[in-house]
């Protein structure tokens, strides 16, 4: 019994991070994550009480997935220039993977005010980086430009985000089918480590 409960559980809140990462907390009506997960509606109100909950518990898995993948990046102990060689092949393999997460992350934090990135301490987890450690010290050492952490963080995954978030513009001028746009994000994963680099050891 405890196994069917799990696995129906499962299966509404799989169904309801699905529809709301493509149509967002206004758009989706509950009648649709019933048909999704292949319930009646009487099941997914009796597991999860309203939409607002659900969207709540999906939102919150899918923001820690989104923030804990780069704070986890950021955090490992390697060299800075091997670390953001890392970051940018990892992060970008995860967005390729999950394309409809950024958008569905950013358009919601609009509407709450950033209350997650509030509650996750996003800016703290940041600016208690190894990462951000890693460049200063650099800096202080002269193998680096000083530069502000937050920019080489914030410059990385727009770097990353912005061409699968922009993916039918950017697949509409470099004529890209599905392998195409996928060689080309491989080939931004060399492109940007080393611009990034190269502005870190300019001057």
């Amino acid at each position: 019994m405890n196994v069917d409960v799990r696995d129906t559980e499962t299966k509404i809140k799989e169904a309801a991070r699905k529809v709301f990462l493509a149509q967002g907390y206004e758009r989706t009506k509950i009648r649709q994550i019933a048909d999704e997960a292949g319930v009646n509606l009487a099941l997914v109100n009796y597991y999860f009480r309203s939409k607002e909950q659900l969207f709540k518990s999906i939102y919150a898995e899918t923001f820690a997935q989104f923030l804990g993948q780069m704070v986890l990046l950021l955090n490992e102990e390697t060299p800075l220039e091997v670390k953001i060689w890392r970051i940018v092949d990892r992060y970008t393999d995860f967005i390729v993977a999950n394309p409809l997460i950024p958008g569905f992350i950013l358009s919601e934090a609009q509407a709450n005010d950033g209350a997650f990135f509030k509650e996750m301490n996003a800016r703290g987890k940041l600016k208690e980086s190894v990462f951000r450690r890693q460049l200063l010290e650099e800096a202080e050492k002269k193998t680096i430009r000083p530069v502000d952490p937050m920019q080489v963080i914030v410059t990385i995954m727009s770097n990353v985000i912005f061409p699968v978030m922009a993916r039918p513009i950017v697949s509409y001028i470099g004529s890209f089918d599905e392998t195409g746009f996928r060689a080309f994000m491989e080939s931004r994963k060399q492109i940007v480590p080393e611009m990034i680099m190269a502005y870190l050891r300019a001057g």
